[in-house]
């Protein structure tokens, strides 16, 4: 009787052990994936920023593309 006890106690002991290095494993994998997840959210939020950057630019550019244009026709009207 005294060895089955051992027996079922060390497997509940084993058990136990096993599934709290398994759980500080998972731990660890969450807190690597939450970083990975923020690195990946700030690099997102970098290139979105960019990206209105450069939208503006085009805007900007686009703006003086008409302008030169509306200039030219003008200097063209005006010869004529």
């Amino acid at each position: 009787m005294a060895l089955v006890f051992a027996i079922i106690a060390g497997m509940v002991i084993g058990g136990g052990v096993v599934g709290f290095q398994l759980s500080r494993r998972w731990k660890n994998e969450v807190e690597t994936a939450k970083q990975d997840m923020q690195q990946v959210l700030e690099q997102h939020q970098r290139e979105v920023e960019q990206t209105k950057e450069l939208q503006q630019k085009v805007a900007d550019l686009e703006y003086q593309l008409g302008s030169a244009q509306k200039d030219l026709n003008y200097y063209r009207n005006q010869n004529q």
